[in-house]
């Protein structure tokens, strides 16, 4: 059985990062605690002794895709300032929280404990293998890099229409 405390730390660290994620309303303060909600992630993972997936999180996750949203959204007028909007989104999170809380509280309430997935201790090759086997999903994989260049591309265009004509 896996110590409950760290995992319990960092599941609510990550639970409290996901909701300032869709509450906050500046989307520096966004970025901010997206970055706390993948390193709580990461965390996760090297509790559960899981070390490749929780340093694959921290460079992927915190260092490419945050800086990346950082950069966007210097590019946006006012650093992408929100405008007011009603209740209504803190209550649909409120109630998508709740929900996700209620599965997983059930899917613990029915196993019982906590077990790791396996005891095998894999290595980079016997990780690495499925990423260059000729039967593997690693063409959705590749297919982020044009998704994010496609969301700069829209990021700078809705800035340069809200900036007006150039004199």
């Amino acid at each position: 059985m896996l110590p409950l405390v760290p995992i319990s730390i960092c599941c609510g660290l990550a639970a409290l990062s996901a909701l300032g994620v869709v509450l906050l309303r500046r989307p520096v303060h966004v970025a901010l605690s997206l970055l706390a909600h993948s390193l709580s992630v990461a965390a996760l993972y090297m509790s559960m002794s899981a070390e490749f997936a929780a340093v694959a999180q921290t460079v992927i996750y915190s260092g490419a895709i945050v800086v990346l949203f950082l950069i966007v959204v210097a590019l946006l007028p006012a650093g992408g300032k929100e405008q007011a909007a009603g209740g209504s989104r803190a209550a649909s999170a409120l109630i998508a929280f709740g929900a996700i809380l209620a599965v997983l509280a059930a899917l613990y309430a029915s196993s019982g404990t906590l077990r790791p997935a396996s005891t095998q201790i894999l290595g980079v090759k016997d990780i690495g293998r499925p990423f260059f086997d000729r039967n593997t999903l690693l063409g959705a994989f590749e297919l982020t890099a044009p998704l994010l260049l496609a969301s700069v591309v829209g990021a700078i265009s809705l800035w340069r229409r809200q900036e007006g004509p150039s004199s």
